[in-house]
């Protein structure tokens, strides 16, 4: 018998690794599309989507929003 393999926790930090790469490309998209809904907004309407706005709306920082809004995030 291969210990490697057998021991518990081995196999229960494989298990662990997939579900956090699982995780993060999960969180990928969806940041992805709080991206896209965030640009949206602001297209349809810059002077009522205001990044104070949006970072209200959204539930983050000014800062996030125009990293966002200027395409660095």
């Amino acid at each position: 018998m291969n210990p490697v393999v057998s021991d518990i926790r081995a196999q229960q930090a494989r298990e662990h690794h997939r579900a956090a790469a699982a995780s993060s490309a999960e969180a990928d998209q969806h940041r992805d599309l709080r991206n896209k809904l965030v640009r949206e907004l602001r297209k349809s309407d810059p002077d009522q989507w205001t990044y104070r706005n949006l970072s209200k709306a959204v539930g983050c920082t000014p800062e996030l929003i125009a990293a966002i809004i200027q395409g660095r995030t």
